[in-house]
């Protein structure tokens, strides 16, 4: 089952990139769903396997592959309660959106080579969730950053596209660089790379100063990769640009896989983050700010998918700031359910998208409701589980973070989180206002769609049949098939989580509770995670998140529920320098391109045009030039002349005689 599980998407992308590229969009969207539904089924009966045998790890040799001196790394798989959740999550929703892209591509010519990504990209995610040790992590790692680039920049023929596929590409390279020297510092002091064998020795040994030391530096350097991977403060840019590609792409990749890397790298590793509390403070602090960071830009973005995708960036931000306070459970129980809603939202946005003729300004949708009210009512329910209203899914697991965070990290952590998750609630609730109700605003926002699809060299092959100002219908089955599944999932897998305080016995957490190790060594400092509170604060810091989330989608249906209230256009301009901060996010890609992009072209540039040019070019040219002039300088003119020829031949025999006198 392992194999099949690994080989069917592999063997999917093969087939549509390179065996049937001619083939019907058909055939490839059945090839690429077949091979999902294969990897799926497998995975649910290994799943089920390993659970029948009580959970305990498995290990898998797939062949010998490094072994150089000392160093060995084979090519092993791990299947544990914690891959056997990823790979359910990497298989299951990943089938869904592959179910939904055959409807959303349809106006596509060709979409060979769109599948054959998605498929090579699942391949390459199973890798990273089930490799065994760093270097096959590492492996799926860089796997999924190459495909994240193709898919990204699939509609390769648009600048704007290709540049967003090419930002991915450089700034993961430069959180790679950190997940490099972590595998380098990891076998220089524990001379192996392998998950199982670091876990029995930092779990059960016992280190020395030197060994801890190392752990700090191998933890911040761990978290410097996940920085990129999983987009937090700095390298969380590429993020947002990447909503440049197809909406599937946006649901596999940037919500519900790839982005959760990160997350599940740290995861993986707990053991030795417990060690190292100062690399936990960074962790808890840069979280914390990226999901207040993201949540404030959110606020104010008029494009529906770059309100997923920083909303995305802020989710991601509260689980690595779970993963900073210890509670690495909450923060992959957050992941699952976030994979849930927020593959839903995105799919659901990608029909909004595709019914609305490929506008994507909320400011020109409006009333969509009663033209699509499946996907309103999926939507919805993604709203309501991403919020957090009791019972939906992000209930539980934004709950359980809060929690964590104010034990872990005090009222300040706290503080951050839950102005974060009222900030969610506004501008969520402000998304589905703006898109489901009020009046009908896409008259004018249907022609403009259309010029926009048909000027756009990627959309050269959607059809233009439906016409200036068509009004906007319900999605195919194919489509909100997938919707309703992930709709199901986000209203009720919260439940495994459900905490003591409210009479649960929190499944998910003693679910993992065997893949969580604190050492010996640590175990002091995190003793709090273990130890009994007050019910009543629990409770009373869960009622304040409720209330806050009330309040906050309260303002935002004040202000959006039937379309935009005038009042906001006098806000937006007696407060135009926040409004303009945030909707220029920052100003944070400014600053990197006056401050490191632009610096590194001049430098380049420099470098080219003198040191290359004039210094180095320059050099061997003139040697050459200096060649011919000395030898133009010191030679006779060939005239053929018999006296000149003898005088030369004069000269040199003195020459040669001289030399052979002296010496």
């Amino acid at each position: 089952m392992l194999w099949v599980m690994l080989l069917a998407p592999l063997v999917g992308a093969f087939l549509n990139g390179l065996v049937l590229r001619k083939a019907p969009k058909l055939v490839s969207h059945m090839i690429a769903v077949g091979a999902m539904a294969i990897a799926f089924a497998a995975a649910l009966s290994m799943y089920l396997g390993m659970m029948h045998d009580g959970g305990e790890p498995k290990t898998y040799l797939a062949f010998e592959w490094l072994d150089a001196g000392g160093f060995h790394a084979p090519f092993k798989y791990i299947v544990d309660r914690l891959s056997g959740l990823m790979m359910l999550v990497v298989t299951g929703i990943g089938m869904l959106i592959h179910i939904y892209a055959g409807g959303y591509m349809h106006e596509e010519t060709s979409t060979y080579r769109f599948f054959a990504y998605l498929n090579l990209f699942v391949f390459m995610m199973l890798q990273l969730v089930m490799g065994d040790n760093l270097m096959v992590m590492f492996v799926g790692w860089e796997g999924v950053g190459l495909c994240s680039y193709l898919l990204i920049g699939y509609w390769f023929h648009d600048d704007k596209n290709a540049a967003a596929g090419m930002k991915a590409f450089l700034v993961n390279r430069i959180g790679d660089i950190g997940f490099l020297l972590a595998i380098f510092l990891t076998y220089k002091h524990f001379g192996t790379v392998s998950f199982t064998e670091l876990r029995t020795l930092i779990g059960e040994g016992t280190l020395d100063a030197v060994k801890m030391a190392a752990v700090g530096w191998i933890t911040l350097c761990l978290f410097i990769g996940a920085t990129g991977k999983s987009a937090q403060l700095p390298l969380y840019i590429w993020l947002p640009d990447a909503m440049a590609g197809p909406t599937p792409v946006s649901a596999l990749i940037h919500a519900a896989t790839m982005v959760t890397a990160g997350i599940y790298m740290m995861t993986r590793l707990n053991f030795m983050f417990y060690l190292a509390p100062n690399t936990m403070h960074v962790v808890a602090v840069v979280g914390g700010l990226t999901a207040f960071f993201a949540a404030t830009i959110a606020i104010v973005q008029s494009d529906i998918k770059k309100v997923l995708a920083y909303s995305t960036v802020s989710q991601l931000g509260y689980m690595v700031m779970a993963c900073g306070v210890g509670a690495f459970d909450a923060g992959v129980f957050h992941l699952f359910t976030h994979a849930c809603f927020k593959a839903l939202m995105f799919l659901g946005a990608g029909s909004v998208i595709v019914a609305m003729h490929h506008e994507q300004d909320m400011f020109k949708m409006g009333g969509l409701r009663k033209y699509m009210p499946i996907t309103h009512f999926v939507f919805l329910i993604g709203v309501l589980a991403i919020i957090g209203m009791p019972p939906f899914a992000g209930f539980f697991s934004k709950d359980e973070i809060l929690w964590k965070a104010f034990i872990g990290g005090g009222p300040l952590l706290w503080g951050i989180g839950a102005i974060t998750a009222g900030c969610t609630s506004f501008y969520m609730v402000r998304l589905l206002c703006l898109t489901f109700y009020g009046e009908h605003r896409g008259a004018h926002g249907n022609a403009h769609g259309d010029a926009k699809a048909h000027d756009k060299g990627h959309d050269k092959g959607h059809s233009d049949d439906h016409g200036h100002g068509h009004t906007p219908h319900e999605t195919g089955v194919g489509m909100w098939g997938p919707l309703v599944v992930l709709a199901a999932m986000s209203a009720t897998v919260g439940f495994l989580g459900v905490p003591h305080v409210l009479g649960g016995s929190n499944i998910f957490e003693e679910y993992l509770r065997p893949v969580i190790l604190i050492p010996e060594a640590a175990k002091e400092h995190w003793e709090f995670l273990e130890a009994t509170y007050s019910h009543s604060l629990e409770m009373g810091l869960m009622a304040a998140s409720v209330v806050i989330m009330i309040i906050a989608s309260g303002a935002a249906i004040v202000l959006y529920g039937r379309g935009p209230k005038p009042i906001l256009t006098s806000w937006k301009n007696s407060c135009s320098g926040i409004y303009n901060t945030l909707s220029n996010k920052y100003f944070v890609d400014e600053f990197y391109f006056a401050n490191i992009v632009q610096p590194v072209r001049d430098m380049a540039e420099f470098l080219w045009a003198f040191v290359d040019v004039k210094v180095i070019d320059g050099a061997v040219n003139g040697v050459g030039e200096l060649s011919r002039f000395i030898a133009g300088t010191v030679s006779f003119k060939m005239t053929g002349s018999i006296h000149r020829h003898a005088m030369v031949m004069a000269i040199g025999l003195v020459c040669l005689l001289s030399v052979l006198v002296f010496n």
